[in-house]
């Protein structure tokens, strides 16, 4: 079973892409991960990736513009990652000049990042090259982009700036990171690269994390109100029963007394509840205001005794 992170990429290798950003694609990608070694004095470049579908796109994509001669080889399944490693071998002599027209060995691309397409194309690359999003389904949301190089990062950045995305970079000791928290962000950098499809699912789980924490939320005050008005309704019962056969409260009005007697007999009811049972039984019309009245009544006769 795929993860969300595999989701998205295998979302976007099925994407439809112009020449330009494919090229803009290939210039990310290969900026990131691309590899070189000297076999019996002579260059052979190759890229390594752990998905299949990426490994094709990418294939797919040198064939149709350049027609390279390649070679597509993988490892046998390991037993810790349960992945298997693909690697793409490119021996053709062309491939040097074709890296500096995809402008792989300059900072600024800028042979293949001149508009705001493909700059989208270009965060295409550098996501299938070292992207990563954590399990959706968690309560904490994490999109980062890993180099060893901080100027490919830092130009990352700066493209995602252009689309008013924040994002922060981190320097570690093996590998440099740019990251993501906020999910929205993260949903925005998904509708950018065309994850469509991975963008509403997304949506669809902060939408649910929000509802279910608003409810959890007012079911939280809905006990904390109601452990107020029992332990505010105790404290009434009391003082009532201590004042019950005082001089103060014989002089009362009815209205007063009335209220008392209906605390007495529920002690568990709020205002609004006494302020029905009010009219119910003494066909008396009294707002929760009224009865708030009787309360500090009630308090100020207290004290006094």
């Amino acid at each position: 079973m795929l993860t969300y992170s595999e989701t998205v990429k295998e979302e976007v290798t099925h994407l439809e892409f112009n020449t330009d950003c494919k090229k803009a694609i290939l210039s990310a990608f290969l900026s990131n991960v691309l590899q070189m070694s000297i076999v019996n004095n002579n260059v052979v470049w190759y890229i390594d990736s752990h998905f299949s579908s990426i490994s094709r796109f990418i294939t797919t994509i040198l064939n149709e513009i350049y027609h390279l001669e390649h070679e597509l080889s993988y490892s046998e399944l390991n037993n810790f990652y349960k992945k298997r490693t693909y690697r793409l071998i490119i021996k053709d002599q062309r491939f040097e000049k074709i890296l500096e027209e995809l402008s792989v060995f300059d900072e600024t691309h800028r042979n293949v990042v001149n508009s705001n397409e493909t700059k989208r194309a270009f965060l295409v690359g550098a996501f299938l090259s070292g992207g990563s999003i954590s399990d959706i389904n968690k309560s904490i949301y994490h999109l980062e982009i890993r180099s060893s190089k901080i100027t490919y990062l830092r130009f990352i950045q700066t493209l995602l700036s252009d689309f008013s995305i924040s994002i922060t970079l981190l320097k570690r000791r093996y590998t440099n990171v740019l990251y993501i928290k906020k999910a929205n962000d993260i949903s925005d950098f998904l509708k950018i690269i065309g994850a469509t499809n991975s963008m509403q699912k997304l949506e669809d789980v902060i939408i649910s994390r929000d509802f279910n924490n608003q409810i959890h939320r007012l079911n939280n005050l809905d006990i904390s109100n109601m452990t107020k008005t029992v332990n505010s309704a105790n404290e009434q019962v009391k003082m009532i029963n201590a004042i019950k056969n005082s001089k103060e409260y014989n002089e009362q009005k009815n209205k007063f007394k009335f209220f008392c007697e209906l605390r007495l007999t529920n002690p568990a009811s709020s205002l609004q509840e006494l302020s029905e049972l009010y009219f119910e039984k003494y066909n008396i019309k009294i707002s929760r205001t009224g009865i708030n009245h009787h309360i500090i009544k009630l308090k100020q006769i207290y004290r006094n005794l």
